[in-house]
């Protein structure tokens, strides 16, 4: 319970939330120039759920990209979280137009 402690005192619980929340923004900005990607529903925290063609979620899925895809066929819910960097997203982007190719 210390490590909470810190986290509720210092106010990082907070500064963490910002940072995912914003990354999830980002990523989906970057994700709403894409055709074959679909916004399912409004991003309101630091999860963005799209649809896409299942064989670019295969093909993320080979390169490494953990993600979950639970939601019925070609969606997948994508998470930013604390320790999320710009220079992952524009990765990932890059690795899904690659595969969209």
């Amino acid at each position: 319970a210390a490590q909470w402690l810190g986290v509720l005192k210092t106010g990082a619980w907070l500064r963490h939330a910002r940072h995912a929340n914003r990354c999830a923004e980002v990523l989906e900005q970057h994700l709403r120039r894409i055709d074959e990607v679909e916004i399912m529903m409004p991003r309101q925290a630091n999860s963005v759920f799209v649809r896409m063609p299942p064989a670019a979620i295969e093909a993320l899925q080979a390169r490494g990209w953990h993600f979950y895809t639970f939601i019925g066929l070609g969606g997948a819910r994508l998470m930013c979280s604390w320790n999320t960097t710009e220079r992952a997203i524009e990765a990932f982007v890059k690795d899904l137009k690659s595969c969209l190719a």
